[in-house]
């Protein structure tokens, strides 16, 4: 009798073992990729078309070149300096479901966006330094009936700790710092799966004295962050199996700014903090004669091109969210070109701006997005400091973006 019943059990719980062996316990070997074609930034940056490269300058460019850290304001006549901003970029302006995130032609199923942008800077005489955060949050349906209670929300999120040093007559500066990015994926039951690794990240800009133009230089290495596991989790959320990694591609940044208009010989002009330091040096035969002041002309024009890398082995994060076979993307190194203008409009209280960029597709045979942004900045009080408000947009077939940012007038 005892082995009937031994043998019963056996029976009844060799189909759940077999169930149990057939449910992987690794990841899929592919790699997220982290699309950087979606410009992510303050609205000044947007508004610019993202080509701020060579230009660096205020609290607000530091994230897109660290070389702006050891940029000091033409107005500055201390030893020090203090910057901060906040951004909050894809405003509730329109509908976020319908839209084409990753350019690859087709609307995703994202009802939420949001991106935020937060920076600090400290100066002193000709070093400074500086933190900032990027974060990018999508949440993808994860049933046909799109309940946003039961969204997988995928946030990817960039940092910066870097400084700044300015060389010569602040002409050249050199940035340098630590750039992380990270990925984190969500679902309400069940928790955070995390992704990230950091980089060395290395800028320049050159701005020569008595001349209309300023040149600059990104670098931001390939990021590739394995899935931190922890204790007791399994490589599956909301069904789905995870990736092995997310991956960020390399990207060199080359801009180009130039002033136009009556003064613009003063674009590169030097702070009386920074005139009066060369005067108490040892180190300069000749010192410029003090700037009068005044506008450095009304126009300002900026052009720049990113150059992104290939990643191997990597796929879209809408193939994860969506249920689809995995999509490679990322395959070929992509050009992103970009131009910006700015108009002193009403010069100490008005700025208006505005830009186009093209987004290249990660997507195989997938054409270009042409975008079109602009905005503007508006002094609000002095207040220990001049505080402004920017506002952008960006617009694109399938894609908005409106946004604001809150910081100093420079």
């Amino acid at each position: 009798m005892r082995a009937v019943l031994f043998l019963w059990v056996v029976l009844l719980a060799a189909p759940a073992a077999w169930a149990q062996d057939e449910v992987p316990e690794a990841t899929r070997p592919e790699r997220l990729y982290l699309n950087s074609g979606v410009l992510m930034g303050s609205s000044r940056v947007v508004a610019m078309g993202g080509a701020y490269v060579g230009i660096a300058e205020g609290v607000a460019g530091f994230t897109n070149n660290l070389a702006a850290l050891a940029h000091r304001s033409p107005q500055l006549d201390r030893d020090w300096d203090v910057g901060v901003t906040l951004s909050w970029m894809d405003l509730p302006l329109a509908k976020a479901k319908g839209k084409d995130l990753d350019n690859d032609g087709f609307a995703d199923d994202a009802p939420t966006t949001l991106q935020l942008l937060g920076a600090v800077l400290l100066q002193y005489r000709n070093f400074g330094m500086g933190f900032s955060l990027r974060s990018y949050q999508v949440g993808y349906c994860n049933t046909v009936h799109c309940d946003r209670s039961d969204l997988i929300r995928v946030s990817l999120i960039q940092t910066a700790l870097a400084g700044a040093l300015a060389l010569g007559r602040d002409d050249f500066i050199l940035g340098f710092g630590i750039y992380s990015a990270q990925a984190v994926l969500s679902h309400k039951p069940e928790g955070d799966w995390r992704y990230g690794n950091t980089g060395i990240a290395l800028d320049m800009l050159y701005r020569p004295q008595g001349r209309p133009y300023r040149l600059g230089v990104s670098v931001r290495p390939e990021v590739v962050g394995q899935w931190r596991r922890d204790v007791g989790q399994v490589p599956f959320i909301a069904g789905r199996q995870l990736y092995s990694a997310v991956v960020s591609p390399a990207v060199l940044s080359l801009g180009v700014s130039w002033r136009l208009g009556e003064g613009a010989e003063h674009y590169n002009r030097l702070s009386p903090a920074a005139r009066r330091q060369m005067l108490e040096g040892e180190h300069f035969a000749e010192v410029p004669p003090e700037d009068e002041g005044g506008l450095a002309g009304r126009w300002l024009l900026s052009a720049q091109a990113d150059f992104i890398s290939p990643a191997e082995n990597a796929v879209s994060i809408h193939s994860f969210t969506a249920l689809t076979d995995p999509v490679k993307v990322g395959a070929s190194g992509m050009l992103q070109p970009r131009l910006g203008v700015e108009h002193e409009t009403w010069p100490g209280r008005l700025r208006t701006r505005l830009g186009v960029f093209v987004e290249p597709s990660p997507f195989a045979d997938h054409l270009p997005r042409p975008h079109l942004t602009g905005g503007f900045e508006l002094f609000l009080f002095r207040y220990l400091e001049d505080w402004a408000l920017t506002a952008s947009f960006d617009a694109s077939r399938r894609y908005s973006n409106f946004g604001i940012s809150v910081g100093f007038w420079r």
